[in-house]
């Protein structure tokens, strides 16, 4: 009798040269946790004192108070127009201009007053809710940190196949060695159409539409490489715990503001209209102050992850690839977009990355 074939070797798991996904040079996870934090502590506090302090909601109360004034003044003098049987020579859209000044003078009062009010008049309350909400926060971060393997394959994320691994891992292991790295994150690959690499905490997730999109070979190779070193970079500095922190930071205000969002985008209009009424407070921090703050570090982040690809040599792959790629989908949730809207435009990185520009 003939002896069975052997079984193929199991495909390579990318997260065995670093089972706790956690870059080099952190003794503990609350040393590395505390570090990527850290990276975002001031967009941290703003985003903090934006969603717990209870400003978003008295913006709300005030607005809404200034709104349903001028509307009723705006109704009585229509009344009291039509009752004399005369005309104020107001032009028909003064009502709605009114209305509308009532509230954006309405959200500017109201945003300022807020705060002082807070600050002033309340500090212990003041003091103590942002306290309570770095609590929530960094409890929050942690409990995302541990359990982000589950989450992320809850969200459709798998592992690596071998053919996917041996085109993969070879390439994040190079990177690694020049960026100077002993350990890599856990890898997993995204399906659907995303074409980036997304930096989470512990994980690396490549979207397999990226592999297509970029081509085999070595130009292939070498461009999938250079995003890859991107990634990891960001990922060994902590940028990935610090956006996290971030988010954790302005829980509430996330959640209001992507809730207002989703419903501003179903076809309804009086659905789209009730998003809109939840939405317009968070919208009016979220864009108006959080989103500024944390473009500024952003910014100068995904700058200096360009510049650490460029010094391995890939900066001319590097520029390939964005060049290849184009302005990536931003992601399927509101505060997606509002990050997605934080980083540089694309066309300013690749002027960067072009040897002329450092001449």
């Amino acid at each position: 009798m003939n002896s069975p074939l052997p079984l193929p070797p199991p495909p390579p798991a990318p997260d065995v040269p670093n089972p706790a996904g956690r870059p080099p040079g952190h003794a503990s996870a609350v040393a590395w946790i505390a570090a990527g934090a850290g990276r975002r502590w001031g967009a941290g506090l703003v985003t903090l004192v934006c969603a717990w302090s209870g400003v978003w909601l008295a913006v709300w109360l005030l607005v809404a108070d200034t709104l349903v004034g001028a509307l009723l003044s705006a109704i009585g003098d229509a009344i009291g127009a039509a009752l004399v049987g005369g005309s104020s020579g107001a032009s028909p859209g003064a009502g709605a201009l009114a209305v509308a000044g009532g509230a954006l003078q309405g959200a500017t009062t109201g945003l300022v007053s807020s705060v002082v009010a807070l600050v002033g008049h309340e500090p212990l309350q003041f003091l103590g809710a942002l306290a309570g909400g770095l609590v929530v926060a960094l409890a929050l971060l942690a409990t995302r940190v541990a359990l982000e393997p589950w989450l992320l394959r809850l969200g459709g994320c798998r592992r690596l196949s071998r053919r996917e691994a041996v085109r993969v891992m070879p390439l994040l292991e190079a990177a690694a060695t020049e960026l100077g790295l002993t350990s890599l994150p856990l890898v997993l690959m995204a399906g659907g159409d995303d074409l980036r690499v997304r930096v989470h905490t512990r994980h690396l997730v490549v979207g397999r539409s990226l592999l297509d999109e970029i081509g085999d070979g070595p130009t292939g190779d070498a461009a999938l490489g250079a995003v890859l070193c991107h990634a990891l970079h960001h990922w060994a500095v902590g940028d990935g715990v610090g956006l996290r922190f971030v988010r954790c930071c302005g829980l509430p205000l996330v959640i209001v503001y992507d809730a207002g969002c989703w419903l501003a985008q179903q076809g309804n209009s009086l659905i789209a209209l009730v998003g809109w009424v939840v939405l317009w407070p968070a919208w009016l921090l979220v864009h108006l102050v959080i989103e500024p703050v944390v473009g500024l570090g952003a910014r100068r982040q995904e700058y200096a992850a360009d510049a650490a690809v460029a010094a391995t040599g890939r900066g001319e792959a590097l520029h390939r690839a964005l060049s290849l790629l184009g302005e990536l989908e931003p992601g399927r949730s509101g505060w997606d977009r509002v990050i997605a809207a934080t980083h540089p435009p694309r066309e300013l990185r690749l002027e960067a990355l072009e040897p002329e520009a450092g001449a």
